[in-house]
């Protein structure tokens, strides 16, 4: 059931559009979960014109000039707090999928998200979608490549340079969401200094992006170490979405663990909404 939910939503990654016509030269840009990981990636594709932060810790900032709210829902109860502190004080750009959040009529600019859930699912088609719409935003274009599925098993490690940062932290998000498993992601740089000595055993997925530190890596060919056929942030999108799928199949999971977890599930969204 879940599992052919989640194929139907990958199948539609390649064909996705999401162009707007403005464009934001730079600013703060915040959200959470999978909004935070694309805020991320838009940090490091940009070259930090763009500042990711989390939303909470926003609240003690001094005013922006420019605040990018990302959010598909629009509904966690933070963003509404920010805009009531920032109002008048920052412009206030909101980019979301949602049609009726009271955020629409609160801020400055909406710019939309072009997705809508057919169901309830792990963000996976509106995460792409999410990173399309900020790369539009930003006057940002990738190389169109396709992902392909690699094999994750447990517990796998993720590591990514620049944007794929961002794409590295989605993956631990489906992990934990899907799985209800621990996994990590870390940064090219920061992961050889300390965390690669908590991979043996693990895979350790590098999320390609042509460097050239990460082709020295892939010479010490290390049977653990995984590189992702891809050089951009949107194929390594696909290429996570579509080895998150096949863990599932690998591990007959017909199943997603957020969903499962009843207690966790009310404690989360009583904390959040």
């Amino acid at each position: 059931m879940y599992i052919e939910a989640l194929e139907e939503e990958a199948k539609r990654i390649p064909d996705l559009k999401s162009e707007v016509s403005e464009r934001i030269e730079g600013g703060v840009i915040t959200g959470s979960g999978d909004s935070f990981a694309a805020c991320l990636a838009l940090e490091g594709k940009s070259l930090g014109r763009f500042r990711c932060v989390d939303p909470y810790d926003l609240l003690d900032w001094n005013p922006p000039n420019t605040l990018i709210i990302v959010s598909v829902s629009a509904k966690p109860k933070v963003y509404l707090a920010l805009v009531e502190k920032l109002r008048g004080k920052s412009e206030i750009v909101l980019v979301t999928a949602s049609e009726n959040s009271k955020l629409l009529n609160l801020v400055d600019r909406v710019v939309k998200v072009p997705y809508q859930p057919a169901q309830t699912l792990p963000g996976t088609l509106s995460f792409v979608a999410t990173l399309k719409t900020l790369y539009s935003l930003a006057g940002i274009w990738e190389e169109p490549e396709r992902g392909k599925p690699m094999k994750l098993g447990r517990s796998p490690f993720f590591v990514g340079r620049g944007e794929n940062y961002g794409v590295a932290y989605f993956a631990y998000l489906k992990m934990a969401e899907i799985f209800g498993e621990i996994s990590n992601a870390e940064r090219l740089e920061q992961f050889l200094h300390s965390p690669v000595f908590s991979s043996g055993g693990r895979r350790v997925v590098f999320l390609s992006s042509g460097d050239w530190r990460e082709k020295t890596i892939e010479n010490y060919n290390y049977e653990n170490f995984l590189f992702s056929p891809c050089k951009s942030s949107l194929c390594n999108a696909e290429t996570v979405v579509l080895s998150i799928i096949e863990e599932m199949k690998q591990r007959n999971w017909d199943k997603i663990w957020f969903l499962e977890n009843k207690n966790i599930l009310k404690f989360s969204s009583d904390m959040i909404y």
